[in-house]
């Protein structure tokens, strides 16, 4: 895991939530709040098992400021996603492992945003 690369995590900020689709070769990720405008942050997830951990450790440390995370995609990609959101410095249970029936796209991830409690 890559997550000790960086020594500096920004606090988390409250009402900050965060959904991300991850798939071989691509992650797309909204993160937002009611109360600001909506990021979306698209990362190439490359294949190469030894590329591949930068990549998931660039995308935690986007996330970094979410305080509730939302995963979606396939099961390896998604689990070593958030072994590396833990490994930055949040919780286990800020992470909310959810299925979804086919490919999200940004769209269907900003309403999937909206909709968390």
């Amino acid at each position: 895991m890559h997550g000790t690369a960086r020594h500096s995590t920004p606090p988390t900020v409250a009402g900050t939530d965060a959904v991300v689709w991850i798939e071989p070769g691509r992650a797309l990720a909204v993160i937002g709040s009611p109360a600001t405008a909506i990021e979306t942050v698209e990362l190439e997830i490359p294949s190469v098992s030894g590329h591949m951990p930068a990549a998931l450790a660039e995308l935690a440390h986007r996330l970094r400021a979410a305080d509730r995370i939302v995963v979606f995609g396939t099961d390896e990609l998604r689990i070593a996603l958030e072994r590396e959101i833990v490994a930055i410095g949040h919780r286990p249970d800020v992470i909310r492992d959810e299925h979804a029936s086919g490919r999200l796209d940004g769209a269907a991830l900003v309403a999937r945003l909206r909709r968390l409690p």
